[in-house]
């Protein structure tokens, strides 16, 4: 189950999410991700591959019945943790039917 962080523009829920990574416009992943958190503006994540600050990427989350949920993403920061990258993302402004969807994202994540 997630937990809560408080003290945020958005608060931040704590969790463990596979995902994948793509660019965008891309067919196939660069790679698999660890979500380590999610906000409703931004999340943090782990990959063994090497982005750059200002990099755009697609986070794919794929669920159980097999739906998926795309955020636009742009990477805000970087840094090297034990083999791996630790990132930190914003995400790219959202119309009012994705922030919809995206607070339903978040609940699942509380939920679980």
């Amino acid at each position: 189950m997630g937990i809560k962080i408080p003290q945020r523009k958005h608060d931040r829920i704590k969790d463990v999410v596979l995902l994948d990574i793509y660019k965008p416009g891309a067919f196939q992943p660069l790679c698999r991700g660890c979500l380590t958190d999610i906000s409703g503006g931004g999340a943090g994540f782990e990959a063994v591959v090497r982005f750059n600050l200002g990099d755009n990427i697609n986070l794919v989350f794929t669920f159980e019945n097999g739906k998926e949920y795309i955020i636009e993403s742009t990477i805000r920061r970087v840094s090297r943790s034990t083999g791996t990258f630790s990132y930190g993302v914003e995400f790219a402004s959202m119309g009012f039917f994705k922030k919809w969807r995206l607070k339903r994202f978040l609940n699942k994540l509380l939920r679980v």
